[in-house]
């Protein structure tokens, strides 16, 4: 089962397993508080299936929650995995972005136009540095005859291609395990019939 769907499926049990619990302890108290004005032994009967019931969905809640941490746990690790890949590629990480844009802040000091897309990587990345690098841009290109004109370092294609989407990656890998199945009804089995009147 793929991490998306596997925590999916549990928060949703925890939230059943919740709201059960709230239910069955409306449900004791309403019983304890018949049992007190009447004194029919009925009521305190029902009170004390009730918090069997109480005690058995909690279990089931613990349960769950352990399954929740477990995903969690692993959910993050592929999370992690996928950014430190990202970081470390060669081609599209960290150090080749900041490569281009040093090469991008070289050029615009050498009084050379760079495309606007690649400007606004520099602006991006820091904007103290652009406008330092755009007035030398201005500066040097006065006193050039003629201004080399350059493509974009940025090929719009291999971007999308080389993109990293690490919630994906986290979303659609498969659980290492074995996930066991959370009986959200169980608590139902012995749970007493309602006794609002």
């Amino acid at each position: 089962m793929k991490l998306g769907d596997a925590l999916h499926q549990y928060r949703c049990n925890r939230q059943k397993l919740v709201d059960r619990t709230r239910s069955l302890v409306k449900k004791k108290k309403a019983a304890e508080k018949k049992f007190e004005a009447t004194g029919d032994v009925t009521f305190a009967d029902e009170a004390a299936t009730l918090q069997l019931s109480i005690e058995a969905n909690e279990e089931n809640f613990k349960k769950n929650q352990e399954v929740l941490d477990n995903l969690t746990m692993q959910y993050t690790a592929e999370w992690n995995a996928e950014v430190a890949r990202q970081q470390s590629d060669s081609e599209t990480g960290y150090a080749a972005e900041l490569g281009k844009i040093m090469t991008t802040v070289a050029r615009m000091c050498a009084g050379d136009k760079v495309p606007l897309s690649d400007e606004q990587k520099v602006r991006e990345y820091d904007s103290e540095l652009y406008m330092k690098a755009k007035m030398a841009q201005s500066m040097m290109a006065a006193m050039k005859k003629k201004q080399k004109e350059y493509d974009s370092l940025w090929n719009e294609d291999e971007e999308e291609k080389n993109k990293y989407d690490p919630e994906a990656a986290a979303e659609n890998a498969e659980f290492a395990g074995v996930l066991p199945d959370i009986e959200v009804g169980e608590a139902e089995a012995i749970e007493a019939p309602d006794i609002s009147m």
